[in-house]
């Protein structure tokens, strides 16, 4: 216990004045001798105990009376063991929940802006020259200021300026920020607070959560003091469009491209007559109207079509009334190609129809041309024979194929090096005249060569001697071969592989995207630059399989192809926090005056989800040039803009783990707050009292008041009743 007025507590020596004046009076009589007093003696004897005892009960209720009086006047606090901080600065660090589950709305109040308006109550009551941090946890930690600051009217001006829909929050990751950012802190007072709806889904780890954080507080020289805010209220009922699914190969003009959106009801009650609707760059193309049962999950199928190529934007989005809108669309990024344009190189040319060695591949990559419709081929080819390939044609393609080409001039052989480098893509088919200590020499040169892998000893029906073999039928992780895992796609297994080579990978770096059944690498890929090699231990025409006479042959080409020519080409459907990265093989140069171009690069512009647009400096990448922006914590589009007026998008998705809005009840969040030795309140009053107590202690002069009046009201009764004739 303390005293707040501790001179003050010396005035309970006061209670010594009735004890001296007792005392005193005691000594203050005389005797007198009276002849009858032997008639007394009994009675004295029979009283003079009782006497004694009740005026030992009357010096202590007056010997009390100034004691407590001095002490109301002291006003004392209780404390327990703790040291009181009185109005001393802390450090303070507010980690404030910003995930999309706090735009949730009860009576029309978002869980967010009651977490504002309880931070803001918080931080505006610190005590004057504390240094206040607070970090945003939705879509990963992202602190507020670069530092801390001791100002709190401007935290407090620039909390009621935020909104929240990021991405799920990471926990344990903001945790390990804010102990981190008060470990840099100076006072000796440290807070962490926790402001959150606390859903079940962001701490279902509570359990190894708390040893972590516990470990991490144990190791810390000042330990801080925990406390979990809960804001907002159960939510009964929502509705999200959890993904959307939709072919990742590359897509031209006026191809079609079917999306699916798969929605799910995370309330007991059903949902009927949703109205889905898919909109391609703003514009509708297409509704669905279906019902969703309560706690089940349904699909929906859009086909749809572009007719330009260039970036676009597809979003599907719901019409249902529920707590939570933030949830109820979701969007993509479409790249539609022009044309991709590949060279054939042909090391075994036919005048005869389908018996030169990339004719059955020329058919595959360009069918609409052969079959002389009006539907255009994403791909255009051309075919040369190997003396033809110069750097000047080289640079005219995005990929390039090696048909059974017996072998190249030592310039040719650089000028591919340079060509792949340089973000080009290279594809290598074996046949009978390739020479394989060549390629070996050449181009594999013991793993530090273009070939991902070297060529050992032919296999198969050669001669009418061995085994012919199949394609492994499997779960394929390439882009290249994704397609195939839908059954209705084709099945690579159908096809007879009579002859082939036996390709050796030069160490971990190539990744075998096929093998045959008898365990024997088919394709194989690796990087070399900024491009990428893809080497086939089989060829493209029907001499050594009849995998060209077979309906996948078209579908495995086009995949093979095309994702070569793409998948150089950065993502644009990234997650949150994930970089959104473009690639330009020229960007500004045309005009070096432009007001876009600086000594270090050319600006571009970016315009967020929210509206805001920030600038990028591009810088060089070997001989391209890169542009990369790294805020995109917060769900949704990102339109990337060039000096040219060109638009690239960029769509950045989250977990929708957070759609489930069940919050943690009260008997799980005093759990997690057991585990992480934290208190509970659930206001910011709640938050202010206890400080005060931390800060001030428990002033409990009115209770010693009350004893006061109550004593000195006991004094007179007895008093009154010991002084009474008693007969």
């Amino acid at each position: 216990m303390n005293f707040l007025n501790q001179p003050l507590a010396w005035g309970a020596l006061a209670f010594s004045i009735p004890l001296i004046l007792h005392i005193l009076n005691r000594s203050r009589f005389r005797q007198i001798e009276w002849g009858a007093m032997h008639l007394l003696e009994s009675v004295v004897k029979v009283n003079h105990k009782r006497f004694r005892f009740e005026q030992l009960i009357l010096l202590l209720v007056r010997c009390a009376i100034p004691a407590l009086l001095a002490l109301c006047l002291a006003r004392p606090v209780l404390t327990g063991s703790q040291m009181l901080g009185g109005d001393s600065p802390v450090s303070m660090v507010v980690l404030l929940d910003t995930s999309y589950s706090m735009d949730a709305t009860t009576a029309d109040v978002a869980r967010f802006d009651k977490a504002i308006d309880a931070a803001c109550a918080i931080i505006g009551e610190a005590a004057r020259g504390s240094e206040i941090a607070v970090i945003r946890t939705g879509g990963g930690p992202m602190p507020l200021f670069d530092q801390p600051v001791f100002d709190s009217e401007a935290v407090v001006r620039r909390l009621r300026t935020l909104s929240a829909g990021y991405g799920a929050s990471d926990m344990r990751q903001s945790l390990d920020a804010g102990l981190a950012a008060l470990a840099s802190m100076s006072h000796a007072r440290r807070e962490l607070i926790v402001v959150s709806d606390f859903q079940a889904a962001d701490w279902a780890s509570s359990n190894t959560l708390a040893e972590v954080v516990n470990r991490q507080i144990e190791s810390m020289p000042i330990k801080p003091e925990l406390t979990l805010l809960q804001v907002g209220e159960e939510v009964v009922g929502n509705v999200s469009i959890d993904s959307l699914e939709f072919s990742t190969r590359p897509l031209g003009v006026g191809q079609q491209l079917a999306v699916r959106a798969n929605l799910r009801n995370h309330s007991d009650r059903s949902t009927e007559n949703a109205r889905v609707v898919l909109r391609v760059d703003g514009v509708e193309q297409g509704v669905s109207q279906l019902a969703i049962a309560g706690n089940a999950s349904t699909q929906t199928l859009f086909p749809c079509s572009f007719e330009q190529a260039g970036s676009h934007v597809i979003e599907v989005q719901a019409a249902v009334y529920d707590s939570l809108s933030t949830d109820n669309s979701i969007a993509a990024a479409i790249t539609i190609w022009d044309e991709l344009n590949v060279l054939l190189v042909d090391g075994a040319p036919s005048s005869q129809a389908l018996k030169g060695e990339t004719d059955f591949l020329s058919v595959a990559l360009t069918p609409y041309s052969f079959a002389r419709v009006k539907l255009s081929d994403l791909v255009r080819t051309q075919t040369v024979t190997p003396d033809k390939v110069r750097p000047e044609l080289l640079s005219e393609f995005r990929v390039v194929v090696l048909a059974n080409v017996p072998r190249l001039k030592d310039d040719q052989v650089e000028a591919l090096r340079n060509f792949v480098h340089d973000d080009g893509a290279l594809l290598v088919f074996a046949g009978s005249a390739i020479d394989t200590k060549w390629y070996n020499e050449k181009l594999f040169a013991d793993g530090g060569g273009l070939l991902p892998a070297e060529f050992g000893v032919p296999r198969g029906k050669i001669d009418d001697q061995g085994q012919s073999t199949r394609i492994v039928a499997q779960h394929f992780d390439h882009p290249a071969l994704e397609f195939f895992n839908e059954p209705a796609n084709g099945d690579l297994s159908t096809a007879e592989i009579r002859q082939w080579y036996e390709l050796t990978p030069a160490g971990t770096d190539p990744v075998v995207v096929a093998r045959l059944d008898n365990g024997d690498p088919l394709l194989v890929e690796r990087s070399y630059g900024d491009g990428v090699v893809m080497q086939m231990a089989t060829a493209c025409d029907a001499d050594w399989s009849d995998l060209p006479m077979r309906p996948v042959f078209v579908p495995l080409m086009q995949q093979l192809v095309t994702t070569l020519a793409t998948q150089l080409t950065p993502p644009r459907n990234i997650r949150t926090g994930e970089p959104a990265v473009a690639l330009f093989s020229d960007l500004g140069s045309a005009n070096p005056e432009s007001e876009h171009t600086t000594e270090s690069g050319t600006l571009l512009s970016i315009v967020t989800p929210e509206g805001s647009r920030q600038s990028i400096q591009s810088v060089p990448q070997g001989k391209r040039i890169m542009a990369r922006f790294d805020g995109t914590r917060r769900p949704g589009v990102y339109t990337m803009t060039t000096p040219e007026s060109k638009s690239l998008h960029f769509v950045a998705s989250t977990s929708r783990d957070e759609s489930n809005l069940d919050m943690l009840d009260e008997a799980k969040l005093e759990t997690l707050a057991d585990g992480l030795s934290a208190k509970v309140v659930s206001t910011p009053e709640d938050y202010l009292e206890q400080e005060s107590l931390r800060r001030h202690g428990r002033e409990i002069w009115k209770f010693l008041l009350f004893g006061l009046l109550a004593f000195m009201f006991l004094e007179v009764v007895l008093q009154q009743r010991f002084s009474r004739v008693r007969t």
